[in-house]
This record gives structure tokens, C-alpha cells and sequence, in this order.
């Protein structure tokens, strides 16, 4: 699993960082949900002796989240901006 350390405290922090981070991390979950893009990745669980299927967050985004907070993106760029660049890297 991802470290989403850097993530966590910027949501954490409040302000327009974090506000435009939560909007970023919804456009892609909604982007997933639509099929635009790869799907969140599934895991199994067994709990109480029953398998259930559920789905995370790609782990392949934290890093390019954590790139732009560290590059400073969410002051510079729009929500939108930020989300293209994210789908773009995952495009052949």
C-alpha cells in the first residue's frame, strides 16, 4: 500500500490546498466510476469466514499526488489541470 502521509496532512492542514486536493482526489474517483479511466484496484478480504470484494484507490496515484503538493501544483493550477495531468500518465 501507498504512503499517503503527505496527502493526509495537507487534507488535514484545511485552506485552499486541501479543498482543491479533495476536489482532485473526487474528479478521479469519479472519472474511475464513469470509465474514462482504469478502474480503482480490487482487493479481498475474509472477514468473519466470508470473502468481500472491495475496491481502493489506485495506489499509482498517491505518488503523482504527493508530486504535486510537493511541486506546489495545487496553488499554481486548476482542479482540472491537475486531474489531466494525473490521466495522462496513465494513458499508453
Amino acid at each position: 500500500m501507498a504512503d499517503t502521509s503527505l496527502v493526509l496532512r495537507t487534507l488535514g492542514a484545511g485552506g485552499p490546498s486541501a479543498l482543491k486536493l479533495s476536489h482532485v482526489i473526487c474528479k478521479l474517483v469519479l472519472k474511475v466510476a464513469d470509465r474514462e479511466v482504469d478502474g480503482l484496484e480490487k482487493y479481498q478480504v475474509v472477514s468473519f469466514g466470508r470473502t468481500v470484494d472491495g475496491a481502493r484507490f489506485p495506489d499509482r496515484w498517491w505518488p503523482r499526488l504527493d508530486r504535486a503538493i510537493e511541486t506546489g501544483a495545487f496553488d499554481r493550477l486548476s482542479v482540472q489541470a491537475i486531474v489531466d495531468v494525473m490521466i495522462q500518465h496513465d494513458r499508453p
